[in-house]
């Protein structure tokens, strides 16, 4: 072989390398650039349930927040209780206990108010058994404590209030 040969296959032997180094880098690019897509995506809307979860965790304290500084000033009875959470929860009801005098609201899990009563009237017409005399308001668990003072024991029935 002569060198005009042996010049021309390496000179086609480097233009193929160099094609294909040059096809395989644009092949790296695009699985980087299609990698790199995904990924910021999903922290993107993963970060976005995040600041959702947030945003709506403390839209429900600010209204039980208010919901409670209402009632301390304007309930008396459990019925105005009832009246207050359907204002500013109307899908949410809470619940008497008769024994213990108290109303339990929940807008969540993880904000309640417990109400505390003095006395229990009863309608001679009805039979229907109302709290009246707000003493005291319990917000512990907005205020980041776990369990409220005054929780309802297990097995005791709880009556609801229908307006």
């Amino acid at each position: 072989m002569n060198i005009k040969n042996i010049s021309i296959v390496l000179t086609i032997l480097l233009v193929a390398i160099a094609a294909t180094v040059l096809m395989q880098k644009g092949n790296y690019v695009s699985q980087a650039t299609e990698h790199y897509t995904k990924t910021t995506e999903a922290s993107f809307n993963g970060g976005k349930k995040i600041l959702e979860y947030v945003n709506n965790s403390a839209d429900v304290n600010k209204l039980v927040w208010a919901m409670a500084c209402e009632a301390s000033q304007t309930a008396k009875t459990s019925p105005d209780l009832a009246k207050l959470e359907a204002k500013y929860f109307p899908t949410t009801k809470g619940s008497n206990s008769i024994a213990n005098k108290t109303r339990r609201f929940e807008a969540t899990s993880a904000y309640f108010i417990v109400s505390s009563f003095d006395k229990v009237d009863v309608d001679k017409k009805t039979d229907l058994k109302t709290l009246s005399g707000l003493k005291s308001i319990d917000v512990s668990a907005l205020l980041g404590e776990a369990v409220a003072a005054e929780e309802i024991p297990e097995g005791e029935e709880e009556e609801e209030f229908e307006e």
